[in-house]
């Protein structure tokens, strides 16, 4: 039985979305515009920082690649040296989540840097500390994000979705909290419905709750 109302709002959630196909509820720190999510285009070496900045936020992202090894062969880099020339291929935004006037780093690989034939890439959000970038989350497999007018603590929450098929989304939303951003809700978006053993497309996702994972 669930222990307290957040939870009873999601069960009861669940069970109205899988049942009846009724809006979903429960979803309070959620607003995804999907139309208005995006990835990044502009790279870090396009960034208009400069250099000791942009060769801190490189430094940062070589921490969560990893150093050269001939494995990387696979995806065309051959060389320490042409994983420094990826890495400012990473594309990269400056985005001020906090309003403390320092922009932090959103930042998206490349198929360098593991990015899945669906386009899902590796995704990362960095702060800058002093005069280094410290990480505040690293996600996998992310195709688009969004930022949210939501906050959590300081920071803005974000929604990221991963590409599951051309109808189907899963969705995370990222809120700060103990000096990170972590995983606060999970939805699946699906353009699609099952009717009378026929599929519907439909003009807006419908939402349901997913497990976190």
């Amino acid at each position: 039985m669930a222990e307290n109302p957040s939870q009873w709002r999601q069960a009861i959630a669940g069970f109205c979305a899988l049942l009846l196909g009724c809006p979903l509820i429960g979803a309070e720190g959620l607003n995804w515009e999907w139309r208005d999510s995006k990835c990044l285009k502009h790279t870090l070496r396009e960034a208009k920082v400069g250099n000791e900045e942009k060769t801190a936020i490189a430094k940062a992202i070589s921490q969560q690649v990893g150093p050269y090894t001939p494995d990387m062969k696979l995806v065309g880099i051959d060389s320490a040296q042409q994983l420094k020339d990826a890495i400012l291929e990473t594309r990269t935004e400056l985005v001020d989540l906090n309003d403390d006037g320092t922009p932090e780093v959103i930042a998206q690989g490349t198929n360098k840097e593991g990015c899945s034939p669906t386009g899902n890439c590796p995704f990362w959000v960095f702060q800058k500390s002093g005069q280094e970038y410290r990480l505040l989350v690293s996600l996998s497999a992310i195709q688009t994000f969004q930022i949210q007018r939501n906050r959590s603590g300081r920071f803005q929450d974000i929604v990221v979705a991963m590409h599951g098929s051309a109808t189907e989304r899963t969705l995370r939303l990222l809120q700060y909290s103990r000096g990170k951003y972590r995983q606060a809700g999970c939805y699946d978006a699906n353009w699609s419905v099952l009717e009378g053993g026929m599929l519907r497309e439909l003009k807006d996702p419908q939402l349901t709750l997913c497990e976190l994972r």
